[in-house]
């Protein structure tokens, strides 16, 4: 199947076949953080067209044949003239997903692999993102790929 899959950039006529998959995320975070996330849609077509249109973001979609089975949504994110961090461009992973039913296919890796190599290209330092520890999958995929923790965040919830 890996060689079937397409690698390519996000068009705004992808929206509903993207939505599908942006959904599946955002229900998962939305059951496993009811304290934080609402059950409501993640993002709309003019949300969608805008994020297209900044020339910052990277979205990428993962097709076999007319179907798109996988998304990666990305952005470049500048440290310039920092008083205490050196000057760096870092590629920020917001969401990798592919789509349940055609998961551990190499879809994920090879949209990884192509946001490397994006990253490689416009001479970046990092590609990084952010991974709830709820998601085990994820975090093992993650680290199946190379990819080392940064730092942690920790919680103590009050109310």
């Amino acid at each position: 199947m890996n060689e079937k899959i397409i690698i390519r950039k996000a068009e705004i006529e992808d929206f509903n076949k993207v939505h599908r998959l942006i959904m599946q995320v955002h229900k998962l975070h939305v059951k496993e953080r009811t304290d934080i996330y609402k059950d409501v849609d993640p993002m709309n077509f003019e949300e969608f067209k805008n994020e297209l249109s900044n020339s910052n973001n990277i979205y990428l979609v993962a097709q076999l044949e007319n179907k798109i089975v996988g998304i990666c949504f990305s952005q470049i994110k500048e440290i310039a003239n920092n008083r205490i961090m050196k000057d760096r461009k870092i590629l920020n992973i917001g969401d990798i997903c592919v789509d349940e039913k055609y998961q551990r296919n190499g879809i994920g890796k090879k949209l990884y692999n192509q946001i490397v190599q994006i990253a490689k290209e416009k001479n970046i330092h990092n590609v990084e993102l952010t991974v709830w520890k709820f998601n085990k999958n994820a975090i093992k995929f993650y680290e199946n790929l190379g990819m080392n923790v940064k730092n942690l965040k920790f919680e103590q919830k009050i109310k």
